[in-house]
């Protein structure tokens, strides 16, 4: 083989071994979810509904690195003489991580002002606070998005849009699943009920 042909083969290797990776996204759309619960003081539903896993890029192009937006609503309503409290999140876990792995959110907060629904009055919050944490190997963390009060007869959602969520240094899967939870208080009785989205992975 010539010098000229070593050089061409030399330089068509470096480019395969050294190029930037391409910047991808997928977007999952998950399965919606709602539970209705009977109660001492009569009855409340929670559930989940739009939620989409935008998987991107991370910006520092490491394979340790997992980045997604997260969006969808988590919803409630409480039927009878009692209050409520709704909570939504996701619980997040990696597999294997290297040193003190990390999962962060940076998000914005806005308030829409109450509609209705199905001839309810509704109460609508979106939800994207900061959040970072520390994860050992095989451990599963908690990731509180939003939390929102709750009055009877009250259709009240925690709308998340674009939620970033970054984990870093996880060299094995990384997997999280969404959750609504939703309190109940009466002057007799404390009550509740969850439901969870899909597990997926990262």
């Amino acid at each position: 083989m010539t010098s000229a042909l070593w050089k061409v083969c030399a330089i068509a290797v470096g480019v395969v071994l050294f190029s930037t990776p391409t910047a991808r996204a997928d977007v999952e759309e998950l399965t919606p979810h709602e539970k209705t619960f009977g109660s001492a003081f009569g009855s409340f539903t929670v559930g989940s509904r739009f939620e989409t896993i935008n998987r991107i890029a991370s910006l520092n192009l490491m394979g340790t690195t997992r980045e997604a937006l997260l969006s969808g609503i988590a919803y409630g309503l409480v039927n009878g003489a009692a209050v409520g409290v709704l909570k939504t999140g996701y619980h997040v876990g990696c597999a294997v991580n290297i040193g003190g792995g990390s999962v962060g959110a940076s998000p914005q907060v806005t308030v829409t002002s109450p509609g209705s629904q199905n001839g309810l009055p509704q109460v609508q919050a979106e939800f994207q606070p900061i959040v970072s944490m520390s994860l050992a190997p095989g451990e599963v963390k908690e990731v509180p998005l939003g939390e929102k009060e709750m009055a009877p007869g009250r259709v009240v959602q925690i709308v998340i849009r674009d939620f970033h969520l970054t984990v870093n240094q996880c060299s094995g899967p990384v997997t999280l699943r969404q959750y609504a939870y939703l309190y109940a208080k009466s002057a007799d009785v404390d009550d509740s009920g969850a439901v969870f989205g899909d597990p997926t992975w990262l």
